[in-house]
């Protein structure tokens, strides 16, 4: 399921735990597939074939490129709830939506309203990501508005000379 809600860093750790065992499988399929490969061959099956799997269920079959994807974005929002568990537990239960499901990426309805958005990347500019973030959460009627984002770096916490519009920004951490 791609909707979830989370109270608890108990929750938060069985997303983790989710996203470890399909990152173990897509490992091991691709030791099998790459096992005599070309340099060409193993990056097609890596973009093409479906040797990884979805990192909330090891047992449906992904290419490998997007499970990288959506790992890294799971383990950001993960890290994110904990941090929202840490500093703003009054407006817990988090609603999540991984994936393409709509709305934000991580919404509470407690305490005037929360919305955030999350994402990974190498850079806090690919894809102009920060600023079609930001521009989406200030969309909302949230009191609390925030992006975060995992990227190397940049050390855990508020990137206050990030801030825009009444949006605050948090880093996750650059690393695992």
């Amino acid at each position: 399921m791609k909707i979830r809600t989370i109270s608890s860093k108990k929750e938060v750790h069985l997303l983790v735990d989710a996203v470890t065992r399909s990152a173990e499988r897509a490992l091991e399929q691709f030791a099998n597939i790459s096992s005599g490969s070309q340099g060409l061959q193993a990056l097609w099956s890596m973009k093409f074939s479906q040797i990884g799997c979805d990192p909330l269920d090891a047992d449906s079959p992904l290419n490998l490129i997007e499970q990288l994807n959506q790992t890294f974005t799971y383990l950001a929002t993960a890290k994110a709830l904990e941090l929202l568990l840490k500093l703003h537990p009054e407006r817990a239960p988090f609603t999540v939506n991984l994936g393409t499901s709509s709305g934000s990426d991580i919404e509470s309805t407690n305490g005037g309203g929360l919305a955030a958005e999350v994402f990974a990347a190498v850079s806090i500019s690919s894809n102009r990501k920060l600023a079609k973030d930001i521009a989406k959460v200030s969309q909302t009627d949230a009191q609390l508005k925030l992006v975060f984002f995992m990227c190397p770096g940049y050390e855990q916490g508020r990137q206050r000379k990030l801030d825009r519009g009444g949006v605050e920004v948090w880093s996750v951490g650059g690393q695992l």
